[in-house]
């Protein structure tokens, strides 16, 4: 068994077009859902947004600062304050509608009542190894107990 994590990250560029105008500078998250899907979903903080993938009437190219850009000849050539290398380009991008985020139907949010079944107890390990055999001892008591019953 192999007792690391493995995680894997994907990557996308994006290109997103909102319907208003949004200031991104101001949003502490944001979360993309859906991004490979017909209808991807944006939240930045308390905000969503709803969208569909559309063709541009051009091509949108993405570019990134280029730390290390150098001149062909230091003597004559003035660098700019920032220098830009070509990353990549798409002929598509997100339209994004703002959307309203309502209660379902005969649901009363005011009148929810939280019962918790088990109480939580905070736990604290020493190494994470100590924690996985913990829990691993736990979850299979648990469920030795359940097919007894």
């Amino acid at each position: 068994m192999n007792d690391e994590v493995n995680e894997s990250e994907e990557e996308y560029l994006v290109y997103a077009e909102f319907e208003d105008s949004i200031n991104i500078e101001k949003y502490r998250g944001i979360h993309v859902l859906g991004v490979d899907g017909q209808n991807p979903i944006i939240q930045m903080d308390e905000t969503f947004f709803t969208g569909k993938y559309d063709h541009a009437l051009g091509t949108y190219m993405f570019f990134e600062e280029d730390p290390e850009a150098k001149s062909e000849d230091p003597l004559f050539d003035k660098l700019p304050e920032k220098n830009l290398k070509y990353l990549c380009k798409t002929r598509k991008f997100l339209n994004m509608e703002h959307a309203y985020v309502t209660p379902k139907e005969g649901h009363d949010p005011q009148n929810t009542k939280h019962e918790f079944e088990d109480e939580i107890v905070p736990v604290n390990f020493k190494t994470l190894q100590e924690g996985i055999e913990t829990f691993k001892n736990h979850f299979e008591s648990e469920s030795i107990t359940d097919v007894d019953m």
